[in-house]
């Protein structure tokens, strides 16, 4: 019963939009941007709940994206990131030829591929203007405070459900709690116990509205408290998850924003200085702990797995859909793929199911591992295309979302999991078809 009223309670994170879509003023010649607009809002804040909306999203997207191609009539431009994710698209479907299973290298494509592709495609032809910019953006902050609310919410009431005390409750521990993954019971509201409660992805999006809110204050000279306020929930939610990965971004975004938001150049040098030096100390105080605490013999043993079969297909990898467990140790010579068990010799490639653990940890090794080195390169060049549109914009929440994506995907696969990759999908089209010129002007003494 509590599992159906928090689920209920976690539609709220779509309550910005909807005030969004009742208060939007609707004009008869541009209601087909307009349209884009909200679904771009929409598509957003969908990457705060469950996968299966942010599917629906998408699919929003492409038709008001559609409806907005017969309407304006724009003049396309190639951009990189668009290039780089058509050059992404074809070279997996090249490797289609050496799969060992191409129902999931087919699959692999419609899900992946074409996703990044088809998001992508709407950098070569939209460019927001400064209050659509803002309004898409404010609306994924309001939505992530309303997330922030609702995981608290989720935690009080679990935390009477299963008599612990709040104080009691596990900091910096890898301990379960009630029988179960403490972070499960904050995600209730994403379908239940067994509903999404990833707290890496489902924490993600969350750590990057943080900047966009430094940036909307500083910028616009409002909403000077939200970045405080889901930056301070944000460090409350990672504890209490245990989320290793949030603490470090939570560091990160604290340091950048405090930097970002003071006015003098001055001011940013000796901030920058003693948190450089702040930072050494505490990391020479706490070394042995954090080592301990940030500890994973599954994530090491999966890695030299992976590293021993590059070293066997380096150019080629597994072919798309064919990278799986069975594949890597039957190259290998393993029989055994932690928690999972054995893999027998007489398993066919193409027994795997699709979508099931585990991927390698790392995303440029993933894309080696699955398809050869070129693969690789063509996902670096995705990052790369970011952070040089990012310095030529000079756009700082760009630059820290890319920082904290980057660091994700050296310690986990994002762009082959539905959350990681629409976030960077949209997050980097949002980059992209921002307006050119100053966005907002500067605000006197800001």
């Amino acid at each position: 019963m509590i599992d159906t009223i928090l689920t209920i309670l976690g539609t709220l994170i779509f309550l910005p939009w909807v005030m969004q879509l009742i208060s939007n003023p609707w004009q008869k010649t541009t209601w087909h941007r307009q349209l884009l607009v909200v679904a771009l809002t929409f598509e957003l804040i969908a990457v705060l709940h469950v996968p299966l909306v942010m599917y629906i999203g998408l699919g929003i997207l492409l038709l008001s994206f559609s409806i907005y191609l017969i309407k304006e009539r724009p003049k396309m431009r190639f951009t990189p990131f668009f290039v780089t994710a058509l050059l992404y698209l074809v070279w997996y479907t090249v490797s289609l030829l050496w799969s060992a299973d191409l129902h999931k290298g087919v699959l692999f494509l419609s899900d992946n591929g074409l996703v990044l592709v088809s998001i992508s495609a709407i950098t070569c032809f939209v460019q927001l203007k400064k209050d659509e910019y803002i309004q898409i953006l404010q609306q994924f902050c309001y939505a992530a405070c309303v997330f922030v609310v609702l995981c608290l919410l989720s935690w009080v009431i679990s935390s009477y459900e299963i008599h612990l005390a709040l104080w009691e409750w596990p900091i910096l521990e890898k301990t379960l709690v009630g029988r179960t993954q403490s972070y499960t019971w904050l995600f209730r509201f994403l379908g239940g116990i067994d509903g999404y409660i990833h707290p890496s992805y489902n924490l993600l999006p969350v750590f990057i509205a943080m900047p966009i809110a430094a940036w909307l204050k500083k910028e616009t000279n409002k909403y000077r408290f939200v970045w405080y306020f889901l930056w301070i929930n944000g460090l409350l939610l990672t504890l209490l998850a245990q989320s290793r990965m949030g603490i470090l971004y939570t560091a990160i975004i604290f340091v950048c924003n405090t930097i970002y938001v003071l006015s003098s150049h001055k001011m940013k040098i000796f901030a920058a200085s003693g948190f450089l030096i702040i930072g050494v100390i505490f990391w020479g105080l706490s070394k042995n702990f954090w080592e301990d605490y940030g500890s994973d013999q599954t994530r090491k043993l999966l890695q030299q797995y992976t590293l021993r079969y590059i070293q066997a297909k380096p150019l080629t990898g597994a072919g798309a859909g064919a990278l799986n467990p069975i594949e890597i140790c039957h190259t290998i010579h393993e029989d055994f793929w932690p928690r999972v068990g054995y893999i027998s010799s007489e398993m066919r490639v193409a027994d795997w199911k699709p979508k099931t653990r585990m991927l390698p940890h790392n995303q440029w090794m993933a894309d080696w591992a699955h398809a050869g080195i070129i693969a690789a390169f063509i996902a670096l060049a995705l990052y790369v295309c970011i952070a040089m549109q990012c310095n030529a914009m000079k756009n700082y929440w760009g630059g820290v979302f890319l920082l904290i994506f980057t660091i994700f995907s050296l310690l986990e696969p994002p762009l082959y999991i539905g959350k990681g990759l629409y976030v960077f999908c949209l997050l980097s089209s949002l980059i992209y078809i921002a307006p050119n010129k100053e966005i907002l002007p500067k605000i006197e003494g800001s």
